[in-house]
């Protein structure tokens, strides 16, 4: 394996997420300003649906990372740049567990269950509006800080690709980069 780069599971776990926590987001925002009726309501089952996809999925990357090893940060960033990245990566982690648990306990402390089509899962909470409504704000508020650090993950690649011209963008790359992307 190239020890530049990620392996394709670990990328695969990368983007999958990428585009469910996109999903989620996209889809609550546009779920608000819709009216009352049976696509609103879709829309936003889905919405719970994904996340509870993504705490699954965070969960098995979670493994998959304590069993393969990530490639090392390039030597030509700063000590500080690289303290910055893992401090980064710990947040994503920890915001990509937190917001979906908050919007699942929100959910089941609403008395609602789990909706995916084929089949439901019950709620296993007792119904407390009460303590949903102030999770829920907790929900929210932890949502928009993972889109705020999502934000400065991609700017920070957008960086490293445009302005840096590291190569790193193509660690989390299913192709192999050309010889022009590869640091000197």
């Amino acid at each position: 394996m190239d020890r530049a780069r990620y392996n394709r599971l670990a990328i695969l776990f990368h983007w999958v997420m990428a585009a469910l926590i996109f999903y989620a987001a996209a889809s609550i925002l546009i779920a608000d300003d819709l009216p009352r009726g049976a696509f609103r309501d879709l829309i936003k089952t889905t919405h719970n649906s994904v996340g509870a996809v993504v705490v699954v999925l965070l969960a098995l990357r979670i493994v998959w990372r304590m069993l393969s090893t990530a490639p090392p940060l390039p030597s030509v960033m700063t000590a500080q740049q690289q303290r910055l990245a893992r401090l980064a990566h710990f947040g994503l982690y920890g915001l990509m567990a937190a917001v979906p648990l908050l919007g699942l306990a929100t959910l089941f402390l609403r008395g609602r269950g789990l909706e995916f089509g084929l089949f439901s899962i019950a709620s296993p909470l007792a119904a407390n509006r009460t303590l949903s409504r102030s999770i829920k704000e907790v929900h929210e508020l932890a949502a928009y800080a993972l889109l705020a650090l999502v934000a400065f993950h991609i700017a920070a690649a957008l960086w490293h690709q445009f302005i840096k011209r590291d190569g790193l963008m193509g660690r989390m790359s299913f192709s192999r980069p050309s010889p022009a992307d590869q640091t000197p």
